[in-house]
């Protein structure tokens, strides 16, 4: 039993000091070459776009947009960046444009095409559609 316990316990000191170095490469990388690289390093490290935005909220002078853009220019998945920016209180708005900004800036780097819908676009409505060749809209099939 005392073998298993030392181990539980060298493996989690193992994993806690890989935890605080990805963290100082993130916080230099930020500082010295930007959040773009910053956040394409994490994730080639293996670390998520929640862990990413929890600690990228944190730095200093950094716009949450950006932030947002960077993920999905590293090729963060669409759902992983909204439920990161959603659990740790990014709007939609913010979300949106970070996605469209990343379209702009490295479009062909995206590997979620279609990572961002927001709810308020919806397709074709009835109502306010033109009838009769004319376009003139009238109340029942009777009126002239």
């Amino acid at each position: 039993m005392k073998k298993i316990f030392i181990a539980a316990l060298i493996i989690g000191f193992t994993y806690s000091l890989a935890w605080a170095e990805w963290l100082v490469d993130f916080n230099d990388n930020y500082t010295n070459r930007g959040i773009d690289i910053a956040v394409e390093e994490a994730m080639k490290d293996g670390i998520t776009p929640d862990a990413i935005v929890e600690n990228g909220l944190a730095l200093s002078e950094l716009n949450p947009q950006n932030l947002v853009k960077a993920l999905y220019c590293a090729g963060a998945k669409g759902q992983d960046v909204i439920d990161a920016a959603s659990k740790y209180g990014i709007s939609e708005l913010i979300v949106t444009a970070g996605f469209k900004k990343s379209v702009e800036e490295c479009g062909d780097k995206i590997s979620d095409t279609q990572a961002f819908t927001p709810a308020a676009q919806r397709g074709p409505a009835f109502s306010g559609t033109p009838s009769g060749s004319g376009g003139t809209s009238y109340a029942s099939p009777s009126a002239p």
